[in-house]
């Protein structure tokens, strides 16, 4: 939640990094697809996103939940379990996990280029 001044709210950023493999990459993208739009309807989700990387089959999924509750709820949802269900025969090796603890976030008022006397 962002506060008056343009700052958000302690949240969670999760930041994971998967290997598809390259012939099933459009099984990989439906159900990552399926996910996201889920995803972004949780009360507790502020982002998804779906980033595509440079090699063929690499995938970043950066979300951002408001708090570890949020991510917890995230995890036990039916299509959290559905999307664990089915990746592994998608996947080249285990995807990279990271969860980030946010103290704050601050949004650039100018954001071209962000100038770092024009955060809020």
């Amino acid at each position: 939640m962002e506060t008056s001044d343009g700052t958000s709210e302690p949240g969670v950023m999760l930041d994971a990094s998967l290997h598809g493999l390259v012939g099933r990459h459009a099984e990989l993208d439906a159900l990552l697809s399926d996910l996201a739009s889920a995803t972004r309807a949780e009360p507790g989700c502020r982002s998804y996103r779906i980033l595509r990387g440079e090699e063929p089959g690499e995938i970043v999924l950066l979300s951002v939940f408001a708090d570890q509750e949020a991510l917890r709820a995230h995890f036990a949802t039916p299509h959290y379990r559905r999307y664990r269900e089915q990746v592994g025969p998608l996947l080249a090796r285990p995807s990279d996990v990271i969860v980030h603890y946010l103290s704050s976030s601050v949004r650039a008022l100018d954001p071209n280029p962000p100038d770092p006397g024009m955060l809020g």
